[in-house]
């Protein structure tokens, strides 16, 4: 009932101890199983949340939490059926399994899986039918669901001993387990390679238990020997975990005589080790509660829409933090260059209205400039016959520009016409001192006689050129 494949990645095993509980750890591969802790927990205290909970990674790394029913809850029968593929021995057993149960169906939870060993010659196997109460399997999963641990599949451990690969020497193998107030009894039948029988009995620790088994035993051997698979003497492999009494050997030996070995039986850790080999690759639902099952589903189908919900409204929240906290951010930028702005603006108007006055005073130096070299020219230019009365350079600014201007008054001789208009011309001529035109324009104005007619009154007004 194996897949070669598994798509689990770790595992637990809950058992029950003197203590509380135990809790194995495994982490699965498609090779094989690896311990991964032991863990002991107190009566009364839950198993770690972490361990045993099933986020929602467990939708890429999937966990199985297995749950472990005591072997004395467990009926066990061995049935020869027809050797078929895996998949088809359940349906195969669905025939028989009412007559092989000690209890009504509708109160019955079964598995069934091969037994290892040899087919014989008619094409047979051998299989191992588990059988047991569906209350003790609720009662299991109810007190487990209380402490937080939510089981995928129930087994019993001490059935992976039973079902070990190998070889087993022929004979009874009887293993006995204390507990409590009780010894329980799982006694097995192989000859030839192959399971014939197996039996397990719970009985009171107490010295008429010891007879009670030996009973037992003598009705087995006699219906092996009419079926025809037991030999005449058997050797008996006996095998005790926990502090067994030591009288049950010399009970035993009314069956065996002489012929009991004692063995060594498979340590705790192999046999939970196995079992969690065994629940990770198996196909078989084991014997786990399908209402159980669909209802722990639904459970973590739920979880992850509620983690969903509750991750879409964390980022939603964290999204809208960003953005206030962006915004505000922002907000303090806008200030700090709104600051920025006004204190480079400030700058700037104080340096266009430095930019302005220099350029003012550039231009009073410019004319005063232009006004001493244009004074000199014209004094120098005139004729003996002219005098000055007055020198008045104007500016004007226009567009822009500035419009300056020299006007020139003086006097002269009656009948010196020819010698102003000489004058006037020597002025349009008139050079600065980089070799361009002093005047762009001179106009003569109104000539006029004096009050007394002995002189004339004449006035030049010389254009520069603008700027």
């Amino acid at each position: 009932m194996a897949a070669n494949k598994t798509n689990w990645k770790s595992c637990n095993l809950i058992e029950p101890s003197s203590a509380g509980s135990r809790l194995w750890q495994f982490s699965v591969s498609s090779k094989k199983v690896k311990l991964g802790g032991d863990l002991s927990v107190p009566e009364g205290e839950n198993p770690p949340a972490k361990v045993v909970a099933k986020p929602w990674t467990d939708m890429f790394s999937r966990k199985m939490n297995i749950a472990s029913l005591p072997p004395e809850k467990v009926f066990l029968r061995a049935v020869t059926l027809p050797a078929c593929e895996p998949e088809e021995l359940l349906p195969m057993l669905e025939f028989q399994v009412e007559e092989l149960s000690p209890l009504p169906m509708t109160q019955a939870v079964w598995s069934a899986e091969p037994v290892p060993g040899p087919s014989n010659q008619e094409g047979t196997q051998t299989v191992l039918v588990m059988i047991t109460s569906r209350d003790a399997v609720e009662e299991r999963l109810t007190e487990l669901e209380a402490e937080g641990y939510l089981a995928d599949r129930v087994e019993s451990p001490l059935l992976r001993e039973l079902l070990a690969e190998g070889s087993r020497e022929e004979g009874a193998h009887i293993q006995l387990v204390q507990g409590a107030d009780s010894v329980f009894a799982l006694v097995s039948w192989w000859f030839a390679g192959r399971l014939c029988d197996v039996n397990s009995f719970n009985l009171p620790d107490h010295e008429e238990s010891r007879a009670a088994l030996v009973e037992k035993i003598n009705r087995v051997a006699w219906a092996g020997e009419v079926a025809g698979w037991m030999p005449g003497e058997v050797t008996c492999h006996l095998a005790k975990r926990g502090e067994v009494a030591a009288d049950w050997k010399p009970a035993l030996a009314k069956c065996f005589g002489d012929r009991i070995r004692e063995v060594e039986p498979m340590s705790e850790v192999d046999l939970a080790t196995a079992t969690a080999e065994y629940a990770t690759k198996s196909n078989a639902p084991g014997l786990m509660l399908d209402d159980y099952a669909m209802r722990y589903r639904q459970r973590f189908q739920d979880g992850l829409w509620m983690e969903g919900i509750k991750g879409a409204v964390a980022m939603m929240l964290l999204g809208l933090v960003a953005y206030f906290g962006y915004a505000n951010y922002l907000k303090g930028q806008v200030s700090d260059m709104e600051q920025e702005v006004k204190v480079e603006g400030l700058k700037y108007t104080n340096a266009l209205a430095a930019k302005a006055r220099v350029e003012t005073l550039e231009k009073r130096k410019a004319l005063k400039f232009a006004a001493l070299e244009a004074w000199k020219q014209v004094t120098v230019e005139l004729p003996r016959e002219l005098s000055f009365t007055d020198l008045k350079f104007s500016s004007v600014g226009m567009d822009g520009k500035t419009s300056r201007k020299l006007t020139i008054e003086g006097t002269a001789e009656i009948g010196s016409n020819t010698k102003l208009y000489s004058y006037q011309e020597a002025l349009t001529r008139m050079q600065s001192s980089d070799g361009t035109s002093l005047f762009a324009d001179v106009k003569s104005g109104r000539t006029r006689p004096s009050r007394d007619k002995k002189n004339l009154i004449w006035t030049l007004t010389c254009f520069f050129d603008g700027e």
